[in-house]
């Protein structure tokens, strides 16, 4: 196996063999594990990006059952090809305060692309290019219950068993597994409701906290990677706050040297 496998593989295994024994799981989502693209093992720079969950991955009973086949390499290696192929700037559209056009913006912006570009298929080839090595994952690796009703799919769970499933990724929702596998340079969490000290269980780091965006924003430090950590707030929430995508780059971008 290489590392992203036996990081990942026990942890799920651990996960469905605790899973078949809740009862009806039938339409809980199931789990988005951490993922590269192609050109990450040779950047300059190893980003992550990490935003909350993502909606409407999948049903946990397609882990339950490549977990059964012994498939779960290719439930890990399935993820991949949609990343790689830049699914998310189709999923994406340019919404204005989505989280795809943040990283569009902002990793172009730390490759030196100054414009602003538009987050969608129709990105030009050469940017595309440059989008092709970095990180994704999710500081939850099953979609939250708020994000289900938005969906208007909560109500047709077993809520029961959902609970505890959500209970049991817990242990998949922790930073150490993605600098375990991947060995992140810089890392970026846009999600402020997460719970830090728990998503930064098990690591070793130094926290600083800053005034700017009134307070959300957060920088870490770990020594024994020398990763740096960037966490602030996820960019649905600012237009609330009066801010926009580009406004929240320049704030962010000088902590990423």
């Amino acid at each position: 196996m290489n590392l992203e496998e036996s990081t990942f593989i026990p942890l799920l295994q651990d996960l469905c063999n605790e899973i078949t024994t809740f009862g009806n799981t039938k339409g809980i989502p199931s789990t988005f594990l951490p993922h590269t693209m192609n050109g990450y093992s040779q950047a300059e720079r190893k980003i992550f990006y990490f935003g909350q969950d993502t909606n409407g991955w999948g049903d946990i009973n397609e882990l339950l059952e490549k977990h059964k086949n012994n498939g779960l390499e290719s439930y890990i290696n399935d993820t991949k090809e949609w990343l790689n192929d830049l699914g998310f700037l189709e999923y994406n559209n340019n919404k204005s305060y989505g989280f795809w056009t943040l990283i569009t913006q902002l990793h172009l912006r730390l490759k030196g692309v100054k414009e602003q570009v538009s987050a969608s298929s129709f990105l030009e080839p050469e940017y595309k290019r440059l989008l092709n090595d970095f990180g994704w994952g999710n500081t939850n690796c099953i979609e939250i219950q708020k994000s289900l009703e938005n969906r208007d799919v909560w109500n047709s769970l077993d809520k029961d068993v959902y609970s505890k499933v959500k209970q049991k990724s817990i242990s998949i929702d922790k930073l150490i597994h993605t600098i375990k596998a991947f060995r992140p340079d810089l890392v970026f969490i846009f999600n402020w409701g997460c719970n830090e000290k728990l998503f930064l269980e098990g690591l070793e780091y130094e926290e600083t906290k800053h005034t700017l965006l009134n307070g959300k924003l957060y920088t870490y430090f770990l020594p024994k990677t020398n990763t740096k950590v960037i966490w602030t707030t996820h960019p649905r929430s600012l237009s609330f706050e009066g801010s926009n995508i580009t406004s929240l780059i320049d704030v962010i971008e000088p902590f990423a040297k």
